[in-house]
């Protein structure tokens, strides 16, 4: 049987349209498509602790296949690396890499200086890293990452103190604070205006005044905001002005540890303010389930001081049951709106 042939072009194309999961078997098909389908295969490479240590070995070995990797996404992989494997991983990947999550543990220095050769880096994640890092560190290595547009900091680093005055790539829009993050650090660094969505969690210097702060200087730009606990340093208001501090905000994520109901109250709220989605989240402390009411949010929707809001999501620390009266109140105002609802996980 004759064989049909296709112009590389026209096998790129098809390839292009196939999920990179299922280009594996397109390999055994013949000589052409094996070299059409390799960089599919290669671009998101689903590594967990079993096929980890043979995918760093086939790297070591080739001049090439790093070059295919665009995402490469270490999270799945706990006490199975070790920072040489880290590091030479991202110097072979260099070359195209877009995003990296960095693994729970083999990360630190090594890892950390190969970093500043992924000059097309576009995501950032080191939210999971559980080893000691030196923010200066981390400072150095994105300053060369022109096209980073999304960094989550680790929650592990060490406290900062010293730090330079211009950090920041040009194009950043998302910004996770995490770890030995200090008060001086947000109130005397210049952040980009370019920042749209900003995260804290895991920040236990950090105090009230200091994120109040931040939030009024970045409010005209934020549209997502996502605060989660613990932030030990953080007062029990803390969040409350945060709708008139950013007035341009549409998701907010939010502890109910660092609120009370004097968010949605009038004088806290801009006239028609854009906010479209509420997760409140609860640590399950005593006192923290009743800070917020579903009657304190159906009431800031029926008197249109929040007329876009069309989502709320509670966790079910708080308490809340579709059966109480308030919170079908609640249901019922969202589901007036379209695609609207409350949602109890």
């Amino acid at each position: 049987m004759q064989e049909f042939y296709l112009p590389p072009e026209v096998l790129e194309l098809i390839i292009s349209f196939v999920p990179s999961q299922f280009c594996a078997p397109l390999l055994y098909v013949s000589r052409d498509w094996y070299h059409a389908a390799l960089p599919c295969v290669y671009k998101r490479p689903r590594l967990y602790p079993k096929n980890y240590l043979s995918f760093v070995t086939t790297l070591s070995n080739s001049d090439t296949l790093g070059t295919y990797v665009q995402i490469l996404d270490l999270r799945y992989i706990i006490q199975s690396g070790k920072n040489s494997y880290t590091s030479r991983l991202l110097r072979r990947c260099s070359h195209n890499l877009e995003e990296f999550y960095a693994p729970q543990t083999s990360f630190g220095y090594a890892p950390l200086v190969s970093v500043r050769q992924c000059s097309k880096l576009r995501v950032l994640d080191l939210s999971l890293v559980s080893e000691t890092v030196d923010l200066r560190e981390l400072f150095l290595a994105i300053q060369n990452l022109q096209e980073l547009t999304v960094l989550n900091f680790p929650r592990s680093s060490v406290f900062c103190v010293d730090f330079p005055d211009n950090i920041w790539p040009p194009n950043l829009s998302h910004l996770g604070l995490a770890g030995g993050i200090s008060d001086e650090f947000l109130t005397e660094t210049r952040f980009p205006d370019t920042i749209t969505t900003l995260t804290m969690a895991h920040c236990p210097f950090i105090k009230t005044n200091a994120v109040k702060s931040l939030c009024r200087r970045l409010g005209s730009s934020l549209t997502s905001l996502r605060v989660t606990f613990p932030l030990p340093s953080l007062g029990y208001n803390a969040f409350d002005t945060i709708l008139k501090d950013c007035p341009e905000l549409r998701r907010l994520v939010v502890s109910t540890d660092y609120i009370t109901h004097r968010l949605l109250s009038a004088e806290n709220i801009p006239t028609e303010h854009p906010l479209e989605m509420l997760d409140l989240d609860c640590s399950g402390m005593l006192g923290q389930s009743r800070k917020i009411q579903a009657d304190d949010i159906a009431l800031a929707v029926l008197e249109g001081r929040l007329p876009e809001l069309r989502i709320v999501r509670a966790s079910i620390k708080l308490g809340w049951s579709k059966d109480d009266e308030e919170v079908a109140e609640l249901i019922e105002v969202l589901s007036d709106r379209e695609n609207g609802g409350l949602w109890i996980a």
